[in-house]
């Protein structure tokens, strides 16, 4: 790639699922792809490999990539992991890999990458969850990740907006990407039907970074869901606990 000839896109996670599917609505629109994960994106421009849970393997990433690209203009923080286990039971050594990938990346990443982004004016975009509006039983773990997340982005899109920097926080609820297949601990989520796709989110989150939107929800009836368990606690916290025990 000739030094600051394209637009640079950075996704995290993205051999498979929401990541694959957001690196290629980007690729689309002209951007140079980057991967940054364990396995190869087939298509993906560059890929770098590295476990992001691992401290070690996160320093200095993004400085090699701007080694090859010259310039970085999105970076989407997007790889994560889920954890399901009740807090009496749960692994410290599960929930601190959580963390790293969930909460600590996506931090380290963007401090390694914010000057070269007020550079380009360009965009973060963080990949939440609903679990980070709501919090679910046996998700405690996994919702403290994304409860974080989303400090983080609404506090960090305060602190850059002077640099025309923008910050995109992704609401997201379930897609059957097999996320849940590979999470950690020893619970397994309910059966509940998949009302999305990681394509439509990949649109709905191109056209939100082209408005500068500080977040998307998605599916949008997770909005009313997360109003209604608000609103009636009580009644909510005996359901969501019934659903996992029946």
């Amino acid at each position: 790639m000739e030094r600051g000839a394209l637009r640079v896109c950075v996704i995290t996670g993205a051999s498979k699922g929401i990541g694959k599917a957001m690196l290629e609505r980007f690729k689309r629109e002209g951007f140079f792809t980057v991967n940054i994960s364990r396995s190869e994106s087939t298509g993906a421009d560059l890929n770098v490999k590295a476990d992001l849970s691992i401290k070690e393997q996160r320093e200095g990433l993004i400085e090699g990539i701007l080694q090859k690209t010259g310039r970085i203009d999105v970076l989407i923080n997007n790889a994560g992991i889920g954890i399901y286990e009740n807090w009496e039971s749960i692994k410290e050594e599960e929930l601190r890999k959580v963390f790293e990938l969930n909460f600590f990346a996506p931090v380290d990443l963007t401090r390694q990458a914010v000057s070269f982004l007020k550079e380009s004016k360009g965009a973060v975009i963080n990949v939440s969850s609903v679990a980070g509006k709501l919090y679910v039983p046996y998700m405690g773990g996994y919702c403290a990740t994304k409860y974080s997340l989303n400090a983080f982005s609404d506090s960090l899109r305060a602190e850059l907006k002077p640099y025309s920097v923008h910050v995109l926080n992704l609401i997201v609820g379930r897609i059957n990407t097999g996320f849940s297949s590979r999470a950690l601990g020893s619970k397994r989520p309910p059966e509940t039907p998949f009302t999305g796709s990681a394509e439509k989110l990949a649109d709905l989150t191109y056209r939100a970074f082209v408005k500068r939107k500080r977040e998307v929800v998605y599916p949008a009836w997770y909005r009313l869901f997360i109003a209604l368990a608000k609103t009636f606690p009580n009644i909510y916290d005996t359901l969501a606990l019934k659903s996992w025990k029946s």
